[in-house]
């Protein structure tokens, strides 16, 4: 994508009378054309203004954690992940729980590990033969339930291969547009939708997210801002039905 990222004006150049021009002429008349001129830097900060209030949009580095994959909350998890070999809680365990976003019944029974159970539906075998380990029951509160969300590889924010992953996303704020891709349609992909890969800025909203006040949640964040103190992150748009949003797997680059 070197080369091609740049701002929301631009001019269309004169194209020459030589024959040896056509093709750049045929390039930039398709760059000129309704349908590139209809994506402007407003349209992607009205999109960008409304999805980036939905916790399923929010940049992964703006989300903790709970440790190891597992299953989607609530639900039991392997009391192992939660302690360390001392027997003590994890730190961030504890600190998910002390910022009110989650509740522990420790060891509240026994099964297969969810790492078990995901090998033996990857390889269409039983489960029911893997060893019992212990188990807890892990619930989310009402205000986890505000800041929480599931991926899994499907979401496209895992690679293939991975359990899931429960998270608690901060509130964001949304900085506006730096750079964005002119629209174009991959030939490498079966998606039929042009598409823009869009730099944007945004920074933690800690008003809107009162768990930030919890020093170890804060700390896991993998957030790096500039001397602006605005992060930055790319993310792909879809025009689908002549309308602009997100597509599917908003933060992966489909190229």
């Amino acid at each position: 994508m070197v080369g091609i990222l740049e701002g929301s004006k631009s001019q269309c150049p004169r194209l020459g009378n030589t024959v040896g021009r056509i093709v750049a002429g045929a390039l930039i008349l398709m760059s000129c054309s309704p349908v590139f001129a209809q994506l402007k830097e407003s349209d992607i900060d009205t999109l960008l203004t409304t999805a980036l209030t939905e916790t399923q949009n929010i940049p992964a580095n703006a989300c903790v954690s709970m440790p190891n994959p597992g299953v989607k909350l609530p639900g039991n998890t392997e009391t192992a992940s939660l302690m360390y070999p001392s027997g003590d809680i994890r730190k961030d365990v504890a600190a998910l729980i002390d910022a009110g976003l989650i509740t522990v019944k420790f060891n509240s029974g026994e099964g297969a590990s969810a790492l078990a159970v995901f090998k033996a539906k990857a390889a269409g075998t039983d489960s029911s033969t893997s060893p019992n380990v212990a188990l807890s029951y892990v619930e989310l509160t009402p205000l986890g339930n505000k800041f929480y969300r599931y991926d899994d590889p499907k979401s496209g924010h895992l690679p293939q291969g991975l359990y899931g992953a429960n998270r608690f996303c901060a509130h964001i704020q949304y900085g506006g547009v730096e750079k964005y891709m002119k629209p174009l349609k991959n030939p490498y992909d079966d998606n039929p939708h042009l598409v823009s890969w869009v730099n944007f800025k945004w920074k933690l909203d800690q008003h809107k997210t009162p768990w930030l006040n919890n020093a170890v949640l804060k700390e896991q964040l993998s957030i790096y801002s500039d001397k602006d103190s605005w992060s930055r992150s790319g993310i792909l748009i879809e025009l689908n039905d002549d309308k602009w949003e997100l597509g599917n797997e908003p933060y992966t680059i489909r190229w």
